[in-house]
């Protein structure tokens, strides 16, 4: 009889805790409720605690004792390892301890030499290795006691951006379509139970550029068409415009989301301008596409991509649009739409210094001349 021996290796990990999202644009809150028995200790991937804005980490809750923060690295220390080579050799793997495990320096327990080491050859026996994560401990003052409460940071590295698509289809139709881009720029993923958006920005001490473009990450969920939103408007308070999704959602490392965002019913305008000086002489010049988009609610600086009859016009980063207000956009020259000046000064009022006013007779011609054009 044939009996079979099954092995499981079991790799531990850090369990994923609900959190709550508020979503600025220059950092997020982390908000997450945190219960148990005894002292609470979360751990922060080493990017993710990079990314934490320093002193921004807080409980609210059982009554805190004190709150310790380390770099779990040191856990290494003088843990028994086995150093192999790295490149085909005769050389013999060599039996050492962990002195410092922040540069890898090694003692040959044979020798008692000390020697440092590159992380990818070292093989552990003794502990399970790091990756160098920050440990956030929170004693209480009855220890052994029920505790419950929330913790709470500012990162960055989580970061939301609206996006726009408005179809035009003739003068008296247009509609637009609402997106917004959750975007996870570090390798920590987060299970999210609730998400505010908002549309204003908050003031902090030290400023930050993302080093990560936008093709580096994966993308999560991208709908064809836009649906029902299940992002509601939150309200307005002192310039912050809120936008709540209660979904649960994966935001998965480096990755985006994709979902729709409000219901906006825009009036659409289009019509060609453009700006000349006035003078003595000939001039010529082209003309400017422009669009007045009036909305029916505030809607959030973002990037509006225009389609009109099916074509792609173009691309315009729209500020912060108030309710019934027009936004000229414009979306660069038509070269099949010129004009031609012809000025000739008439009269003018000068003393020995200044000009006060001058007159001139103008004469403007527009191709096509069946184009309705603005002069300015």
């Amino acid at each position: 009889m044939l009996f079979l021996s099954i092995a499981f290796i079991c790799f531990i990990s850090h369990p994923l805790f609900a959190v709550e999202f508020s979503i600025y644009n220059s950092a997020t809150e982390i908000r997450q409720t945190r219960s148990g028995v005894g002292a609470c200790q979360h751990y922060f991937k080493s990017d993710e605690y990079a990314n934490i804005i320093d002193g921004t980490i807080s409980w609210d809750g059982t009554s805190l004792l004190k709150q310790e923060l380390f770099n779990t690295i040191n856990t290494l220390q003088d843990a028994l390892v086995t150093v192999r080579p790295s490149t085909p050799c005769p050389c013999k793997n060599i039996e050492a301890q962990v002195v410092d495990p922040n540069t890898m320096l090694l003692r040959n327990l044979e020798t008692k030499g000390y020697f440092y080491a590159d992380s990818r050859s070292i093989e552990y026996k003794s502990v399970r290795p790091d990756d160098g994560g920050t440990s956030l401990r929170l004693e209480f003052k009855k220890k052994g006691a029920n505790y419950t409460g929330t913790l709470s940071y500012l990162m960055r590295g989580i970061s939301w951006s609206p996006n726009y698509d408005l179809f035009i289809k003739d003068a008296d139709t247009c509609n637009l379509r609402a997106y917004a881009n959750i975007r996870n720029n570090q390798q920590q993923e987060y299970q999210v139970d609730n998400t505010y958006l908002y549309s204003g920005d908050i003031p902090l001490v030290n400023n930050y550029v993302s080093d990560m473009s936008y093709s580096m990450m994966r993308k999560g969920a991208s709908p064809e068409s836009a649906g029902a939103s299940s992002i509601q408007f939150g309200g307005e308070q002192k310039g912050f415009y809120s936008y709540s999704l209660n979904d649960k959602y994966t935001l998965y490392s480096r990755s985006s989301i994709r979902l729709p965002f409000i219901t906006v019913y825009p009036t659409c305008k289009f019509y060609y301008k453009t700006a000349t000086s006035i003078g003595t002489g000939q001039y010529k010049g082209v003309f400017q596409r422009n669009y007045d988009i009036t909305l029916d609610q505030f809607l959030p600086a973002g990037t509006l991509t225009i389609r009109d009859n099916q074509v792609l016009m173009g691309q315009s980063s729209l500020p912060d649009v108030p309710e019934n207000y027009p936004q000229t956009v414009t979306l660069g020259q038509d070269n099949d739409v010129r004009y031609t000046v012809k000025g000739n000064m008439t009269a003018s009022n000068k003393d020995t210094t200044t000009t006060t006013w001058q007159t001139y007779e103008l004469k403007f011609i527009c191709l096509p001349s069946s184009c309705c054009c603005i002069f300015i």
